[in-house]
């Protein structure tokens, strides 16, 4: 007998676990609120080297996956900025993707591989869904299923400002910002879309809703960034743990189940990785649960450097460009496959102040 099963959300997760499932023969209903795919507003979204080891390219850790994905540019160049320090970093450094609504888009990408039928302008429930499919899965991108069915753990909240720029751009640089005056705990960067266009991003942690446009207008004014902008953008993003991942036959995957990283954000690679978890737990009848405690424990790590980036000052930022800046450690970050982020945590702690 065929499985019914019903996802909620086309988005990265969503489509990525469809398309895990059709290779197992089963085709699914999927629920999409909005009138089309991908994000509302178009953005650049980057996959670092440093994030996926120990695949030392990014787009091996899809092939992994059987996904074959169309980077907008590679990313060579990376600058850093602190309140006093810049650190400039070139290499093999990752990747840029788009996405949003355009053709090139990741969503649009993962869509057009797949065959199962796609209901636009749904607000489907997960209440009603589980009582009419053998499955549910959940990839809205948001937590809040997740804190209807399990227990969640909130670490971090930010509010999110963005615009796209025109200008003239190197298309495989990236920037990055840290300053406490305008990105609080959070961060600001600027990834290019083509040489003529680029999304600029703040990410302010623990903000109010009133608060992000001063924020935004302080981070344009000390950095001098004078480009003409065409279209702005807001939202709010959380990131946290929960205690369960599948709740009888509801399923959560990628932001939907908390794992969103929660130091910088970074959620591509555990959306797709998720996602293909939940299609083999479901085709195999394998725990689920079991199956992402890989994810967790690089997450449990994050979590543990967002609580530390959380107490940093402008002067640990200053401090820790200063260290990256240093050529050994330039080289052992950058130039080999080990690990970084998985000591980041204790990384942070020596060069804060000692008090902090």
């Amino acid at each position: 007998m065929r499985l019914k099963i019903a996802i909620i959300g086309a988005g990265i997760s969503g489509l990525s676990c469809a398309l895990a499932l059709e290779r197992h023969g089963i085709y699914c209903d999927i629920y999409e609120r909005k009138h089309t795919i991908g994000n509302l507003f178009p953005f650049g979204e980057i996959i670092l080297q440093i994030m996926t080891r120990p695949c030392k390219d990014p787009l091996d850790f899809f092939k992994k996956f059987g996904l074959v994905l169309r980077p907008l540019n590679e990313i060579t160049r990376i600058v850093i900025k602190s309140p006093t320090r810049k650190v400039e970093i070139r290499g093999r450094l990752g990747y840029i993707f788009e996405r949003g609504q355009g053709k090139n888009s990741i969503e649009n990408q993962l869509a057009q591989q797949i065959k199962s039928k796609i209901f636009f302008n749904v607000n489907a429930n997960y209440e009603d869904l589980k009582k009419s499919y053998d499955y549910v899965v959940i990839a809205t991108g948001n937590e809040m299923a997740a804190k209807q069915l399990t227990e969640w753990e909130s670490v971090v909240s930010a509010r999110v400002k963005g615009g796209i720029l025109l200008g003239d751009f190197e298309p495989h640089s990236v920037y990055v910002w840290f300053d406490r005056s305008y990105a609080k705990s959070g961060f600001a960067y600027l990834v290019p879309l083509s040489n003529k266009k680029a999304s600029l991003i703040l990410v302010a942690t623990y903000t109010l809703k009133e608060e992000i446009e001063d924020l935004w207008q302080t981070f344009l004014f000390r950095e001098s960034l004078k480009y003409k902008m065409i279209e702005t953008f807001e939202t709010e993003l959380e990131s946290g743990m929960i205690k369960e991942h599948q709740v009888g036959n509801v399923y959560l995957v990628g932001n939907a189940g908390g794992f969103l990283e929660p130091a910088f954000g970074f959620g591509l690679a555990n959306s797709i990785k998720t996602s293909f978890y939940c299609a083999d737990s479901i085709v195999k009848g394998g725990n689920y649960d079991g199956k992402v405690k890989d994810v967790l424990k690089g997450i449990e790590k994050m979590v543990e450097l967002r609580k530390e980036i959380d107490n940093m000052r402008d002067e640990d930022y200053d401090r820790l460009l200063r260290i990256i800046g240093n050529p050994f450690i330039k080289g052992l970050i950058y130039k080999t496959n080990f690990n970084i982020m998985k000591h980041m945590p204790f990384f942070i702690k020596l060069i804060k102040k000692p008090g902090q």
